[in-house]
């Protein structure tokens, strides 16, 4: 008896011990729902670099690319709110739920906001090989032709997809869409001349931008970035275009308030990092630090916002 419950005894302080291991005692996996090349995996990337040697625990990153983003939040929604299991979202995040039918998550019910980690805006990129040096260039181009400039996208109901989708509104222009997995599929093919034009962002494309190989025509921002002082608005031509692009990190809900405030505390550090923002800047990323209550406002915000262009401008995804 007495041997009964002395191992009763030690299989109760074993999981005690293990139940209070403090957070992170193993590798976490932040899951990038793009495939790589593309701007989410580059910031990814730079994250996991940082953050590893903060937590004390590699992070490694896992590339799970489809449905404009909803096969790996799908997969983060549905994981174990034990903070090893995180989520780079951006933007198609507060989309595809308004854009796809039956996805099985909701934007923010179904995750724990841990905090944003920059902004940009979208930029208008050409194959170098493409007549058009301005917006209205294309715009006229694609007048003249209509239905003939092709126009790539990292996947149906992204925000690369809805930004073409805006521009083809506020311009009266009828482009051909190329959707890809991914933005960084969909600048390869642009700087390889299979499509013409692309919107996307410049830590997407700012690699194949200083090559030569594309061209930028316009940034949808409210004034240019100092960055890219060469890279005329939108509205310096007339056209009211302006989207900005944001990232953050995710968790499941239910994640323990202790273990999201020291991962938020970790990521403030690293974008307040002098030596991390002058990595952003080359790729028009400006670091943000709001709390995770300020970016659970956002996700809500944009969820509405993005709900009422998708009816706006009738993109359907079957």
């Amino acid at each position: 008896m007495l041997a009964k419950w002395a191992a009763v005894l030690g299989l109760t302080l074993i999981t005690t011990s293990a139940a209070a291991q403090p957070w992170p005692s193993r590798p976490i996996t932040l899951v990038v729902p793009y495939a790589a090349g593309g701007s989410s995996d580059v910031l990814g990337r730079l994250l996991a670099e940082r953050l590893s040697k903060s937590l004390g625990q590699q992070i490694v990153i896992d590339n799970r690319a489809g449905a404009g983003s909803r096969i790996g939040t799908e997969i983060v929604a549905k994981a174990a709110p034990d903070g090893y299991t995180l989520l780079l979202a951006d933007m198609p995040h507060t989309i595809v739920p308004g854009i796809q039918k039956g996805v099985p998550y909701h934007p923010v019910r179904d995750f724990t906001p841990v905090g944003l980690i920059g902004t940009t805006s979208m930029v208008l990129f050409v194959n170098a090989g493409v007549s058009a040096k301005t917006a209205p260039d294309l715009v006229a181009l694609a007048k003249a032709k209509p239905d003939t400039v092709t126009i790539a996208s990292g996947g149906i109901g992204s925000t690369t997809h809805l930004t073409a989708e805006l521009f083809q509104a506020r311009t009266d222009t009828k482009l051909v869409h190329v959707p890809f997995r991914g933005a960084g599929p969909a600048v390869n093919d642009l700087y390889a001349g299979h499509v013409q034009s692309a919107f996307t962002t410049l830590a997407t494309a700012s690699t194949m931008l200083d090559g030569g190989g594309i061209r930028a025509l316009a940034i949808a921002s409210e004034t240019r970035l100092a960055s890219r002082p060469t890279i005329p608005t939108f509205k310096e031509s007339g056209i009211d275009l302006v989207v900005e692009h944001w990232w953050g990190i995710l968790a499941p809900a239910g994640v323990p308030a202790e273990i999201t405030a020291k991962l938020h505390r970790e990521l403030a550090a690293v974008l307040a990092a002098p030596d991390f923002a002058v990595k952003l800047e080359p790729l028009g990323v400006a670091p943000s630090t709001r709390s995770p209550a300020e970016f659970r406002a956002l996700l809500e915000s944009e969820t509405a916002r993005w709900a009422e262009i998708v009816r706006s401008v009738g993109v359907v995804v079957p």
